[in-house]
This record gives structure tokens, C-alpha cells and sequence, in this order.
């Protein structure tokens, strides 16, 4: 039996609570523990930290952190829009508490599976914190930086949940609230926010915002933004935190277009909302008569 398999054994066995003393030891003292326990301890302090940063952002934040200020594209959501942050972050520390024991006791998770998703999370967790400050030192290209690098290892983590989605529909509905959660409503944010950063440093740079140029360089972001929606959601198979961020997120644009009095980009979001809602019926019907959809 490799060790792979005899770590796999043992960790079933665990979670079925038939592991004796003996078994007990070679799990807690394998190669790797040590790491995957650090790793555990940074996820919940990082998620902390995002609030803490968040927190401390909202009280002391310069211009670029405060909601509907002047001058900014007229695609940019809503101030309101932005409470979803909040929302993240309240999934994003319930996950990283829940995975912390869940990978201590070995009860209702995959050990395996949980290290997977601790590393993308937990550059996704420091990057929130890290954008906060590039937000406030030099906002212009380093956001849109910073979100990228975000965007890439949210990637990483959604790829490991379509890889794991056999291995976790034997876990606690707990466990894939959260970690299905955590993960969708970070991913489709940032699916809409990396391009509405974009737009921003863009225009930090001189880039129009209104007339012809600004208004067509504005529906191609948004076309960009729903294009990768799309993608990821099909990639998916519809997954619904996800396209529910994604929705707010356009939901957010077309009220803030529309009060910078531009219909058209207000337009142009309503239309990406409704590609993107249909698309996510779609597929979810789609699946109800294959297979059970990821939830």
C-alpha cells in the first residue's frame, strides 16, 4: 500500500471514528502535518485580517477606498454594492475556523482536499489586505495588480473544487456551505472587480471616461467582464455563490451608470446581468437531469 492510500485509509477510518491509538499517531506525526497545521493557524489569522483591514481601511482610508467618489468610470458599482465585502469576509473566516478543526478532528472533511484549498485561499486572504494598502500608497496599476494575482489563485481554488466535487459531496453540509461560499462569492466578485479595476487605473491614467471613447471603451470592459463570467460559470456547471456575486456585481453597475446619467453603459450592464442570469438557469437545469449540481 503506498502512503498516499495508507493516509487516505487512516483518514476514512478516522472519520468513522475506527482508528485506534497506533493509526492515530501515524496521522498526527506524518510527513507534512506540521506544514498543513501552520497553513490551518495562517488561514484563520489572514481571514481575520481582511476584516481588521477592511475595518481600519473604512475609518482611515484615503479617496480611492471611499465609496461614489467624484471622478471615478460611471460602470463602477454602487457605493451600497460594496457591502458584499463584508458578507466575503464573514464567509472567509467562518471557512478558515471550520477548515482549522475540520483538519485537526478529520470529522466531515478531506484532509487532502482542505490543504489544496488553504494555499490559493491563502494568498487570496493576504491579497485582500495587501490591496487595501496598494489602494492607499500608489492605487492606480498596483490595485489591478494585487487583483490579478488574486483573480489567478482564486482560479486555482475553483479548479480544486471541480476536481474534489466527488470527494465533497461526502462532507458536512457545513463544510460545503462554507467552503462553496467562501470560494463562489470571492471568485465571481473579483470575476467583475479585476475589470472594473482595470477601468479605474485606466482612467488614472488618463484614459476618457466619457464621450465616444470613454463610453465604447467602457462596453468593451463590460463585454469583457461578462465573457469571463460565462466561461467560469460553465467551467462550474453553474455554480450558484458564484453567479450570485456576479449578478450583484452588475446589478451594482447599472444603478451606478445610471446615476452618472449614462444609459448606455447602464444598458450595457443589464445586458451582461442577463447573460449571466440565464446562463446560470441554464446550466443548472441542465444538470439537474445529469448529474447533482454543484451547490
Amino acid at each position: 500500500m503506498s502512503d498516499r492510500t495508507l493516509v487516505s485509509h487512516l483518514e476514512t477510518t478516522r472519520a468513522a471514528g475506527e482508528c485506534n491509538e497506533r493509526e492515530v499517531m501515524i496521522l498526527n506525526h506524518r510527513p507534512g502535518k506540521t506544514e498543513a497545521s501552520i497553513s490551518s493557524v495562517l488561514l484563520v489569522v489572514l481571514a481575520v485580517g481582511q476584516v481588521v483591514s477592511g475595518a481600519l481601511s473604512g475609518l482611515f482610508g484615503g479617496a480611492f477606498t471611499t465609496a461614489d467618489r467624484p471622478g471615478e468610470p460611471p460602470i463602477v458599482p454602487a457605493g451600497y454594492t460594496f457591502s458584499i465585502w463584508g458578507l466575503i469576509e464573514a464567509f472567509s473566516v467562518a471557512f478558515a475556523i471550520w477548515a482549522f478543526f475540520a483538519r485537526r478532528t478529520g470529522s466531515g472533511a478531506d484532509g487532502e482536499l482542505i490543504d489544496r484549498l488553504t494555499r490559493p485561499m491563502l494568498v487570496v486572504f493576504a491579497g485582500f489586505s495587501v490591496w487595501l494598502a496598494a489602494a492607499e500608497l500608489q492605487p492606480t496599476w498596483s490595485t489591478f495588480a494585487v487583483f490579478v494575482i488574486m483573480f489567478l489563485a482564486l482560479l486555482r481554488a475553483l479548479s480544486e473544487l471541480r476536481r474534489g466535487q466527488a470527494r465533497l459531496a461526502d462532507w458536512s453540509r457545513l463544510g460545503r456551505v462554507l467552503t462553496y461560499g467562501t470560494v463562489g462569492l470571492y471568485a465571481g466578485w473579483s470575476s467583475i472587480a479585476i475589470w472594473l479595476n482595470l477601468t479605474t487605473a485606466l482612467a488614472g491614467s488618463g484614459a476618457p471616461i466619457t464621450g465616444t471613447a470613454g463610453i465604447l471603451g467602457q462596453l468593451a470592459i463590460l463585454a469583457g467582464a461578462t465573457a469571463t463570467a460565462v466561461a467560469l460559470l460553465v467551467w462550474m456547471s453553474g455554480l450558484l455563490p458564484y453567479a450570485a456575486a456576479v449578478c450583484w456585481a452588475f446589478i451594482g453597475a447599472v444603478i451606478g451608470a445610471a446615476a452618472a446619467g449614462q444609459p448606455a453603459l447602464a444598458a450595457g450592464a443589464a445586458i451582461g446581468f442577463l447573460i449571466v442570469a440565464v446562463t446560470t438557469v441554464a446550466l443548472r437545469v441542465g444538470r439537474t437531469v445529469r448529474t447533482v449540481p454543484l451547490t
